[in-house]
């Protein structure tokens, strides 16, 4: 167990314990804030803005979907969680939590996520192994949807019903697994909705900015000075990295017709956010 080739494939299960401290009481009833970042949400700029609360040591390092296989002991460390959660890995995170997420209109959210997986420089995809990313290189906008795989996709299909219905059964979005049978969650779409409301803020990237200062309001952290967009394609293709400039597809009737079973829940989940928004909007308001 001390070798190196069981390190690099167990690196968790080979850490020495006393790399991760005792814990205390204080860190158990420490609050942590969570942030369930749905991809093309707005939230990289979300997440931006609130790690400014936050010094290195209090913010998990863990930005994909993989908190289920940190220990509690290591968890226990973190006061900042932010990445591509489900919630039900949000739930394994101990101590009182304050859980937010955003949502987006779920046709325009696919239409970016392929736009930005398209993006990739060829090299980027192949030294990463993101399945993903390359059937988008591949395969213009309604064929890449019209693919199985890219079909079964737990991020694709209602991916924003089902981070709160369910677990998400991969750990890098970008990724695909041939193996995966994706579980059934029709009828759950109330469910979704339901689940939206007990976390403890959420927001729309169609109302960034009301949206921001009502999350930021309820966590009681100051409001943000200023938005600065992060992680938009027009930037990230202008600008020496992983990315290149692609013709961007646009959403057309056939596209609709395509995606429509990949978005039927998170549409109902989006037009009752768009209502409850509005309510504590309005509250504030008054």
């Amino acid at each position: 167990m001390s070798s190196d080739e069981f390190m690099q494939f167990q690196p968790t299960a080979s850490r020495p314990h006393e790399a991760v401290g005792f814990p205390s009481w204080d860190d158990l009833h420490a609050p942590r804030l969570v942030f369930m970042h749905c991809p093309k949400t707005g939230g990289t700029t979300l997440h931006e803005l609130l790690v400014q609360s936050f010094s290195t040591s209090q913010i998990c390092p863990e930005r994909f979907n993989g908190v289920k296989n940190l220990p509690t002991g290591q968890l226990l460390q973190y006061q900042f969680f932010s990445g591509h959660y489900d919630l039900i890995s949000c739930q394994l995170i101990p101590g009182a939590k304050r859980i937010i997420t955003f949502l987006r209109e779920p046709v325009g959210r696919l239409l970016s996520l392929y736009n930005f997986l398209r993006a990739h420089r060829p090299d980027v995809v192949a030294r990463n192994g993101w399945g993903l990313a390359r059937l988008a290189m591949e395969f213009e906008v309604e064929a890449f949807f019209s693919q199985p795989i890219v079909r079964s996709h737990p991020y694709l299909n209602n991916g924003m019903s089902r981070a709160l219905v369910g677990a998400l059964p991969i750990e890098v979005w970008p990724n695909v697994d041939e193996a995966l049978v994706l579980p059934d969650i029709t009828g759950k779409s109330n469910l979704a909705l339901e689940r939206l409301k007990e976390l403890f803020a959420f927001g729309l990237l169609e109302q960034y900015e009301p949206s921001v200062k009502l999350v930021f309001s309820a966590l009681g952290l100051p409001q943000p000075k200023a938005i600065e967009r992060k992680m938009a394609l027009t930037d990230l293709v202008n600008q020496p990295g992983n990315y290149r400039p692609v013709e961007s597809a646009q959403v057309t009737p056939e596209l609709r017709a395509v995606v429509e079973d990949l978005v039927n829940m998170d549409r109902e989940l989006y037009i009752g956010a768009q209502a409850l928004l509005e309510q504590r909007l309005m509250s504030v308001k008054t």
